[in-house]
């Protein structure tokens, strides 16, 4: 049983809701394809650092753990703004990036997922994130 596990600093970035344009269909926010991208080189670095050659051996738990940035102005004891994202959104964007990493083999294998957001420490915001291969 396999297990990778890293952190992505940034603003985590919500994936899902969609604007129609002329042109066709686009991710609503304007940040999901760069964090998407943050997160795929991320999840290849750290397969690389862990020695594994190809993808883990599907199913898959993945468990992750969102830091969103404080604003100064809020008295919330939790990140709930509108702008912040859905938390579902929020793990779309992920499982997106592990597969494009080549980390996973898709994320329709993910069989059981642990996510969570809180407000951001010292460390500053991102996610962490730790894959693990399920064995029956």
């Amino acid at each position: 049983m396999s297990t990778v596990a890293f952190h992505v600093p940034g603003t985590p970035a919500p994936q899902g809701s969609k604007i129609r344009t002329r042109y066709g269909m686009r991710e609503a926010s304007q940040r999901v394809k760069p964090w998407r991208d943050v997160v795929t080189q991320r999840a290849a670095v750290s397969a690389g650092e862990e020695h594994i050659l190809g993808p883990l051996e599907p199913p898959y738990t993945v468990e992750l753990w969102f830091y969103i940035l404080k604003p100064r102005t809020t008295r919330a004891t939790h990140p709930v703004a509108p702008t912040i994202g859905d938390l579902d959104k929020l793990t779309r964007a992920v499982g997106d990036a592990l597969t494009k990493s080549g980390l996973i083999v898709d994320d329709r294998f993910i069989v059981r997922l642990v996510a969570e957001k809180q407000w951001a420490g010292s460390d500053g915001p991102g996610v962490l994130i730790r894959v693990t291969e399920v064995t029956s």
